[in-house]
């Protein structure tokens, strides 16, 4: 078992959606063996505190529902991050962790959402 087996991800890039529109991040994950891969968001110092948080690098995260997981080619594994019609309260950090038997690593990536006003041509 060495470190060398554990998945790796590749790094996300971060992005910018327009309100109401439908966002997505990519995890792309190289991995000998299948991974387990689960996407989390940073949470906003929230008043209440579910039982699903937990400390990611001294910052607090909430689980989300994991989307499906695809197999390509290569050892590469792909799970998106799809959010449908977006609102500011999706703005925000998001990581994305890969598990397997040998070990486990992070990646982090922003969302900005972008006002529909702010993209409507001015006259």
């Amino acid at each position: 078992m060495t470190n060398v087996d554990k998945p790796e991800i590749k790094i996300i890039p971060d992005t910018m959606v327009t309100e109401g529109d439908t966002g997505t991040l990519q995890c792309h994950v190289t991995s000998k063996t299948r991974p387990v891969i689960q996407w989390f968001k940073k949470m906003d110092d929230a008043l209440y505190i579910p039982p699903t948080a937990f400390d990611l690098n001294g910052q607090l995260f909430t689980v989300l529902k994991s989307g499906r997981m695809e197999e390509g080619p290569g050892n590469v594994y792909s799970s998106p991050l799809v959010l449908e019609y977006v609102t500011e309260a999706d703005e925000g950090l998001y990581a994305c962790l890969a598990s397997n038997r040998f070990g486990f690593s992070q990646q982090f990536t922003n969302l900005y959402i972008t006002s529909v006003l702010s993209t409507m041509p001015t006259s």
